[in-house]
């Protein structure tokens, strides 16, 4: 009897061994990292995000968070490579549901999964929540997958798998758009081997074939050979301007800002200057007695502080558009008790000792600035408009994108076409981020310091971005051709109602 128990003991720790090696996933020959510096790693992480994070609460509560911490640790019961630490370490930093804070892997990883490791070797686009092939790297020719739907991958439908490999990185507040738009290009793939790992090969059912397709997994070097071999640049499409501003017709007219970065307008834009090119074009308007304008921030991620506001000024009248502006602390030290202690400052000691003051918690409140300050804007322009107003705008539209899309939005300025904004409608953590290096898995942690609460009316429900009154979703030929699905709907519009 005790030789038979014995046996079933072995079957049992068998089974486990063989169960675990079956789940367990291939992300190459990384070198293992100790589980107790694993822990240490993550007790400075907790650290920086719980002293530093002004809006790591926002969304998330503490006990939640606390408590996902607690379950991550217990995951790590012996040592581990970077990309399994990583696989843990990830979805706690998306839990700041903020997507000003990013995690980043040192290198040397990025270089070695270059170089070694084998991916899903298409480039993809979802569109609405549909999954389209854009490009096909892998070494199956035979049909044209281009344009393509992608109904499952190894049995799983794309919705199943964004939920999955969408844990591994944040978006503002609860918006789903930003986790399957983040994932367009060659992202889907990364994203697939940072949560599944190394798989040699994919079995992928398309909308409209039959049989699934076998494809298999490739290095990226022989993913590019395959595209370019199989697909010539476009010589047809050229880079538009960060700044457009055209007359449509006698009455309507169009204003691209696909930016607010100061440097990045200098450096690229013909126009050079922001304040400039918007006195130009909304004198032309006046001048022109344009009746409707479109303004297209789709693509603008954000930028220069102010310049969301310098925009809405032609729009809207003054008022206080931040309800504050917060920084948890001036100063964290973050401190496991066994590493270099880490020490992070927020402002800067002019900007401290005449823009801020101190909380009895501690905290650091703006009450004025050197820039914009609370208030939209600083000065009311010459050419205010008083037509119809478009905002076109996308799961890109981020940042100062997104604060000037909130500031038309809840003060009913505007009509919203596209899809909902990156952006969250309450505001965003950003500003003054500091990187945390973990010292043992030298992964970075980029960490935002100031809290921006946006004074909005209760429009829109809690973690959204801006929602459009008319939703558009290119197909994939607008996609692929590169064509503004929704100013074209907008057009279409106000052509049938002339």
């Amino acid at each position: 009897m005790k030789k038979i128990r014995m046996k079933l003991k072995l079957i049992i720790v068998l089974l486990l061994v063989v169960s675990k090696m079956s789940y367990s996933q291939n992300y190459g020959s990384f070198t293992e990292i100790e589980k107790q510096k694993l822990l240490n790693d993550i007790d400075l992480l907790y650290q920086g995000l719980d002293k530093f994070h002004t809006g790591m609460y926002w969304y998330t509560p503490k006990d939640s968070v606390d408590n996902a911490f607690e379950i991550a640790k217990n995951k790590i019961t012996t040592d581990l490579n970077i990309m399994e630490f990583h696989k843990i370490i990830a979805p706690l930093v998306a839990l700041s549901r903020e997507d000003h804070t990013n995690i980043y892997l040192p290198d040397y990883v990025s270089k070695k999964l270059r170089e070694e490791m084998r991916f899903l070797p298409f480039t993809i686009v979802f569109l609405d929540k549909q999954l389209y092939v854009v490009k096909n790297g892998s070494e199956f020719g035979e049909l044209d997958l281009q344009g393509k739907v992608i109904e499952s991958i190894n049995e799983k439908t794309p919705v199943e798998i964004v939920g999955e490999i969408g844990s591994l990185f944040a978006s503002d507040g609860f918006i789903k758009t930003v986790k399957y738009n983040d994932l367009e290009g060659f992202a889907f793939s990364k994203y697939y081997f940072y949560y599944y790992g190394q798989i040699d090969e994919f079995n992928i059912k398309f909308k409209g074939i039959k049989d699934p397709v076998i494809i298999e997994s490739l290095r990226i070097d022989s993913i590019n050979k395959n595209l370019k071999k199989r697909y010539k640049d476009d010589k047809k499409y050229t880079e538009k301007d960060l700044l457009e501003f055209k007359t449509l017709n006698n009455s309507t007219a169009y204003l691209g800002i696909h930016t607010f970065s100061n440097s990045d307008i200098k450096k690229y834009s013909k126009e050079k200057n922001l304040k400039i090119f918007l006195e130009n074009s909304f004198k032309s308007m006046d001048e022109n007695n344009i009746k409707t304008l479109i303004i297209d921030v789709s693509e603008n991620g954000g930028g220069t502080e102010g310049n969301a506001g310098l925009l809405y000024s032609y729009f809207g009248e003054n008022y206080q558009k931040y309800k504050g502006v917060r920084a948890k602390t001036q100063k964290a030290i973050l401190d496991n008790g066994i590493d270099k202690p880490i020490k992070f400052k927020t402002y800067g000691l002019i900007e401290r000792i005449f823009t801020t003051k101190k909380e009895a918690d501690g905290s650091i409140v703006r009450t004025q600035s050197f820039g914009q300050g609370l208030m939209a804007f600083k000065k009311v322009p010459k050419y205010k408009f008083k037509g119809k107003v478009y905002v076109i705008i996308s799961p890109v539209t981020y940042s100062g994108g997104s604060e000037f899309s909130n500031m038309i939005f809840t003060n009913d300025l505007a009509t919203f076409v596209g899809q909902e904004t990156g952006g969250g409608y309450l505001g965003n953590t950003s500003g003054y981020s500091r990187t945390l290096v973990l010292p043992n898995s030298q992964i970075e942690i980029k960490i935002p310091a100031l809290k921006f609460e946006m004074n909005v009316a209760p429009k829109l429900p809690f973690g959204s971005g801006v929602k459009p009154h008319y939703e558009v979703i290119p197909t994939f030929e607008q996609y692929i051709n590169r064509e503004n699905a929704s100013l074209n709907y907008i057009l279409e519009q106000l052509k049938n109602k002339k």
